[in-house]
């Protein structure tokens, strides 16, 4: 017996088509675009809305999808090369420096971790790890991933940045003081931190991980911050961390062709 088809999903899913196509519009328009009644339009956007996949300008009642959406189409891509390649990469590392390591990508303006070697790793700080939401500018990844985006993507997430209520996320408000510290970022060439608001018990190296330009996520080294300095974790981790991104691209690269 054949399945009924779910209605209010399949006029979500041309409402999200629509805006893809169009790059912005109002209810009105997309309603006109799809055939979906307009109510029906206000409430598919207001629960894109809520859950971050669309945004909303307050100055024409315009709506545009946001970076969430891209997350649709790369969740299983993204998932098979932390799992396949990434992970197992990270296991190999914390064996050689005993620190854990994490995989994080970008999930809407967090970097969300996917994958961790916490669990396995002889000095282990923190449990539990896996899915973690970390603010963009508050932590390693987040700030070797917004540093090492494309320009426009990096603009893009900025300007989220500098509208969101989280207070993690105030810094980007200031602008030279955020471009201040992701010219250092890109100079050195990974994220770095040491301690900080959140985790001050923790320090951390990240690194980005890049297949033919295209920006997937980061890879990260975590140390107890009272026992290593950041400049003791670099010169560590560095090296080895450079080596393993390496692996990982190589890998992505050869299972791309």
């Amino acid at each position: 017996m054949k399945s009924k088809p779910i209605r209010s999903f399949n006029r979500g899913l041309a409402v999200l088509a629509a805006l893809n196509r169009l790059g912005s519009a109002t209810a009105l328009t997309l309603a006109r675009e799809t055939g979906v009644p307009r109510a029906t339009v206000y409430r598919l956007l207001q629960t894109l809305l809520d859950e971050g996949y669309v945004g909303r300008r307050t100055a024409d009642e315009h709506f545009h999808l946001r970076l969430r959406v891209r997350g649709l189409a790369e969740g299983f891509e993204d998932e098979q090369w932390i799992t396949a390649i990434a992970g197992p990469a990270l296991t190999d590392l914390t064996r050689r420096i005993s620190w854990p390591c994490d995989v994080s990508t970008l999930e809407g303006m967090k970097m969300v971790i996917h994958d961790t070697t916490h669990r396995v790793a002889p000095l282990s700080i923190d449990r539990n790890m896996v899915g973690c939401e970390l603010p963009l500018l508050a932590c390693a990844s987040g700030l070797a991933y917004i540093s090492f985006a494309p320009a426009q993507e990096r603009e893009a997430l900025l300007a989220m940045l500098a509208k969101s209520s989280d207070p993690h996320d105030v810094l980007a408000r200031n602008e030279v003081q955020v471009n201040r510290l992701i010219a250092a970022t890109r100079r050195r060439g990974y994220g770095l931190r040491q301690g900080g608001e959140i985790w001050p018990h923790t320090g951390s190296l990240s690194l980005p991980i890049l297949i033919a330009g295209r920006l997937l996520g980061c890879i990260s080294v975590i140390w107890m911050a009272r026992a290593v300095s950041a400049e003791e974790g670099v010169a560590r981790c560095l090296e080895p961390m450079r080596e393993t991104k390496t692996l990982i691209e190589q890998k992505l690269a050869e299972a791309s062709d």
